[in-house]
């Protein structure tokens, strides 16, 4: 045989064999024992915290760090405490450590967390955090960092501390030596707690301090070798303020660069932390969203003109800002110029936070950091359908850290910014109410049960809401006036089974009071009317309500009118719609007619009082006066205020006539102590003609003022916004030179406000020019 054939024939055989014996391995079944092992090998988990906390802070402090950061940590979260402790939340992960109690300072807790962590999960995580129950942990940010460092080296992260003033060089440190402070939170490596964890008994039973972070840096440097990180940054990114009486309650402006943040003792600031680290993480991911969105083929590169207009009156108004702190506008209120609202400074100060994190954030590969300085002037304009537009002159620090070109210059730049709104959300108003009716009473009853009373929300039903409106009307005489109003209210509503007037009237004139009766004895068959006697008290608009409103249900949805006011059925249809049980309050801003004189000859041509030209009057944004509210919601807040003008009065009788009265005597009815007690005054001081304290008592009031003041103070929502229904009909306002000096001055703005439009004042000038 040839060596070409026995090549060719050992070919075949091997390969034979060789495919046989593939196809016998390859159908070897898989054991329990192989399975066991290649789950036995995965890998650990990124995050262990440890939270330390005690009893009296385990359902509060405890809890809410566990329903607010502690649900995104990737990895795991525990909660240590005493042995003999326990929580009403059955979910959280409590770890109750032998022989340990709630004595303060904590080492010993502290020691036994350490040791307890290192003896059941060392292998199943990479790095383990030491916290306490006030620390708020933005959980991304750590987890960026602790992905970039090396676990299997050992590495301790912190603020580094060396005490405070009363307790530097007493803390038996080294000159290298330091400590991580406890407070903001410390993190350690596997490989760190690895190397300590047999010396932590030891440590414990020789400690130089009572401070538990000392002791614990002390022990790591000793055994490891490690010191916490003394790099400068850590303040900032661990970040501890014990210095602040009310700390992060402002601005939280920390929160940006900051990874932790130490101390937040209420449970409010808690959730109000996390709410806005949420919002910074949802508008990253925008951002990331529309960048991606950039990307792709078929879309449009930006352009800094969004909305093309087709004529003049399409185009959107610039409003220009003068150093952050003079805004010149046009079509808003108080125009032409003011000052910048709140709502525009925080806006630009985000905008400018945001900017310049964008600038710096390859500022390390770059050599250079921009800082911002403050804004020379800037334009700002809205566009509704696609979002805001800004161009701003700014003056920054351009700061050069590499060397040899290390320098600080101050330059100035342009900022063209643009913020997109997200898209439309559609919700029903069914949803919408019942969503808020329960979060706002979720809010109200907490604050009215105990911290250790629990209550099953998904129990709790809420009363239903009604759609029958009460008008509330304070009369005093202005007989013809009335006659208006009811005479519009019989023929604007078909339906008039959909609302009730309630009267609260106070005697006037003979004749003033008769022609009222004759009025009411009209319309009794129409409208569903009650008349409140008030007899010869002396008329108070605050009292009056208040009187109303006693005598309707705490279920009761209320609308608080002038008898000058004018409206459409819509009106009432948005008081429904506005006014939500237990959740909102609408103050509706009302049209201001001006004098009729100042009116163009246009104006007066046309026949009903719903027009708004520029002339004919103003929305009046400062008018407090008209509310629509349920009943029940005002005893909420506190109802209206009755002792605003006594207190006034007393105040002016005790600084004319030195009348010294102790203000400290508890009095069953303080408003009727009050106002006997004037009434009592006025018989000595006052003269039959003109009576100081009666003029008072028939003056302006500032129960409207107070009443929102309440409702913006407690849990409630408050609606604002411009009505078109509701018209103000003018009339002379007379401001009474005894009026106290707050009520006075209000009374002169109104009536100052209401004379006529800056368009017909003008005109007038512009006679003599």
């Amino acid at each position: 045989m040839s060596r070409s054939a026995l090549v060719c024939l050992f070919g075949m055989v091997f390969g034979m064999s060789g495919t046989l014996m593939l196809s016998t391995v390859r159908r070897v079944p898989h054991t329990s024992y192989c399975d066991g092992i290649v789950a036995k090998a995965k890998e650990p988990r990124l995050l262990l915290v440890g939270v330390m906390t005690a009893a009296k802070y385990v359902d509060t402090r405890a809890y809410n760090v566990w329903k607010t950061w502690g649900q995104h940590i990737t990895g795991k979260i525990l909660f240590f405490v005493a042995e003999d402790t326990t929580s009403i939340h059955e979910d959280m992960p409590l770890v109750q450590l032998k022989g340990v109690n709630d004595v303060y300072p904590p080492q010993k807790k502290s020691f036994a967390m350490m040791k307890w962590i290192a003896d059941n999960h060392l292998n199943d995580f990479d790095w383990f955090m030491r916290a306490d129950d006030d620390l708020y942990v933005r959980v991304e940010k750590l987890e960026q960092l602790l992905r970039s460092l090396d676990s299997d080296k050992a590495q301790l992260l912190g603020q580094a501390g060396l005490g405070n003033t009363a307790e530097y060089g007493q803390l038996a440190l080294g000159q290298q030596d330091n400590y991580c402070m406890g407070g903001p939170g410390v993190v350690m490596s596997r490989e760190t707690l690895r190397v300590v964890a047999p010396y932590l008994r030891s440590c414990l039973m020789a400690m130089l301090t009572t401070h538990e972070d000392v002791e614990l840096g002390r022990c790591i440097r000793k055994h490891v070798g490690v010191a916490c990180t003394w790099n400068y940054e850590m303040q900032a990114l661990f970040h501890n303020n014990q210095t602040v009486p009310y700390a992060y309650e402002g601005a939280i402006t920390e929160l940006r660069r900051a990874i932790t943040l130490h101390p937040i003792k209420k449970s409010t600031l808690m959730r109000r932390m996390h709410s806005y680290d949420r919002s910074l993480q949802l508008a990253k991911l925008r951002s990331t969203r529309i960048a991606l969105i950039a990307d792709l083929p078929l879309s449009h590169a930006p352009s800094l003109n969004r909305h093309i207009a087709n004529t003049t009156h399409d185009l959107r108004h610039w409003d220009f800002i003068s150093s952050n702190s003079i805004l010149f506008c046009a079509d808003q209120v108080n125009c032409p110029r003011h000052t910048v609202d709140l709502s525009i400074r925080t806006a630009i100060s985000d905008v400018i936070t945001q900017l310049f994190d964008e600038f710096n954030s390859n500022a390390r590969q770059r050599g250079r950091v921009l800082q911002f300085q403050n804004i020379q002037y800037g334009y700002v304009r809205v566009e509704p359908r696609f979002g805001v537009d800004y161009v701003l002159d700014m003056i920054l620090w351009f700061k050069k850290f590499r060397a040899p070109h290390r320098a600080t210059l101050s330059v100035r730049r342009h900022a063209y910014v643009q913020q997109t709104f997200g898209s439309l959300e559609a919700v029903s108003d069914g949803h919408l109410r019942d969503s808020l009716r329960k979060r706002i009473n979720k809010i109200i009853q907490k604050k009215k049960l105990n911290s250790t009373e629990q209550l099953d929300w998904s129990k709790v039903s809420l009363p239903p809401e009604q759609s029958h409106i009460f008008m509330i009307l304070p009369l005093s005489g202005r007989a013809d006036t009335f006659k208006r109003f009811t005479d519009h209210l019989r023929g604007v509503c078909a339906f008039t089974n959909q609302f009730s007037l309630i009267v609260v009237l106070f005697d006037s004139t003979p004749e003033e009071d008769a022609a009222i009766r004759r009025t009411l004895k009209e319309i009794y068959d129409e409208i569903d009317i009650q008349v409140i006697e008030m007899g010869r008290q002396a008329f108070s608009r605050g009292v009056a309500l208040s009187r109303g409103a006693a005598s309707l249900p705490s279920d009761a949805l209320m609308f608080f009118t002038d008898v000058d006011m004018l409206f459409t059925c819509e009106t009432l249809q948005r008081i429904r719609l506005n006014t939500i049980r237990g959740a909102q309050v609408y103050f509706p801003i009302v049209f201001s007619e001006y004098s009729p004189e100042t009116w163009s000859d246009n104006d007066r041509l046309l026949s009903d009082a719903f027009h708004y030209g520029r002339r004919r009057g103003y929305f009046r944004h400062f008018g407090f006066g008209l509310v629509s509210i349920y009943r029940a919601d005002l005893d909420l807040v506190g109802g209206l205020n009755l002792n605003i003008k006594a207190m006034s009065l007393l105040n002016r009788i005790q600084s004319s006539h030195n009348i010294v009265l102790s203000r400290k005597r508890k009095v069953g009815n303080s408003t009727v102590f009050i106002l006997s007690l004037a009434v009592g005054l006025a018989k000595k001081y006052c003269s039959k003609e003109s009576c100081l304290i009666m003029k008072m008592l028939k003056g302006w009031g500032m129960e409207d003022v107070d009443l929102f003041e309440k409702c913006v103070r407690s849990p409630l929502r408050v609606l604002r916004a411009p009505d078109p229904g509701l018209v103000h009909i003018y009339h002379t306002i007379r401001c009474s030179n005894s009026m106290p000096d707050a009520q006075h001055a209000m009374c002169i703005g109104s009536k100052a406000a209401s004379i006529a439009s800056l368009d017909s004042l003008v005109d007038q000038i512009s006679t003599y020019s």
